[in-house]
């Protein structure tokens, strides 16, 4: 059974970068396990305005020579991929700028959009690029931010780390990490936090609560959220975690050893159409491996 049947390619975002390049090998090697074909996109800059024909024509020359560019970003980027999986099905679409358009109208049709956490630009190494942030908040289907060493970019063996609040979105997300897990053949770590507020509500005393009752009726948050999954996924091996704090320091001390880190594009405290919860917008910032924004279609 797959939680993403109903969708199509994987699409991974390439710019020339090593950071890209090697989220493309990562977002290949999903695309083998899936039977589903990988497409690579590359966008041009955004146009500008022009007031002369000479103008104009240094436009279209420079265009031409980006377009010759991206050619060879995307052929490049396709022979790295293709010796890790020679039968995958590898497609290359050059679309126009900016980057994020291009994405976001790939992802009408993906299963997944892969894109590297810094881009090619210089600017974008220092924060968490706008492409990035403007594609996580707005693409319809998961995206994965993909960090971690360049020279080892594929699953391995290491564990699939998801984030349980109790929450539609989260339950979406424990499914695409029950799927990943089975399809990498690796352990998965299901994590649940809670703070005093938010498990008792506000003003309660805290010498008069019973924290023990409080824990218990925490992992029976995280007990509902995966019930069945296991039963649908019965080779992937569940290790629980309940702990007090809030939930994106809890998850980050258990990504040291993790491969992918999965969680939902806002938990129970936002609203429906609200972008990027605090949770998922502190792991995109902070997590030292690919991330996983899931979102139910």
């Amino acid at each position: 059974m797959s939680t993403l049947a109903n969708r199509n390619a994987v699409v991974a975002g390439v710019d020339g970068s090593a950071v890209a390049t090697s989220a493309a090998r990562w977002a290949a090697a999903l695309a083998a396990r899936l039977g589903a074909p990988l497409h690579l996109v590359h966008s041009l800059p955004s146009e500008g305005i022009f007031y002369s024909e000479a103008a104009v024509l240094i436009q279209a020359q420079m265009v031409d020579q980006l377009r010759e560019d991206g050619e060879a970003i995307l052929s490049n980027v396709t022979d790295v991929v293709r010796p890790d999986h020679p039968d995958l099905e590898v497609q290359s679409f050059i679309g126009p700028g900016p980057a994020a358009n291009s994405l976001l109208e790939a992802a009408e049709d993906a299963r997944l959009v892969v894109m590297g956490a810094t881009g090619a630009n210089a600017v974008e190494n220092f924060l968490l690029g706008s492409t990035v942030l403007r594609v996580a908040n707005h693409a319809p289907c998961p995206v994965v931010v993909w960090r971690g060493d360049t020279a080892r970019p594929l699953p391995d063996t290491r564990p699939i780390v998801v984030g349980v609040d109790g929450s539609e979105l989260s339950t979406a997300a424990v499914g695409h990490a029950f799927e990943y897990a089975s399809l990498f053949g690796v352990p998965l770590v299901a994590v649940h936090s809670w703070i005093g507020d938010a498990a008792l509500g506000v003003g309660t005393v805290a010498t008069l609560v019973d924290w023990e009752a409080v824990g218990e009726s925490e992992s029976a948050v995280l007990s509902e959220t995966l019930a069945g999954w296991h039963e649908k996924f019965p080779d992937v091996e569940v290790r629980r975690v309940v702990d007090r704090g809030p939930i994106a320091k809890v998850i980050l001390r258990h990504l040291e050893d993790a491969q992918l880190v999965v969680v939902g594009s806002h938990g129970r405290s936002q609203f429906t159409g609200a972008l990027l919860g605090s949770v998922s917008q502190n792991l995109l910032h902070n997590a030292p491996c690919p991330i996983m924004i899931s979102r139910k279609k």
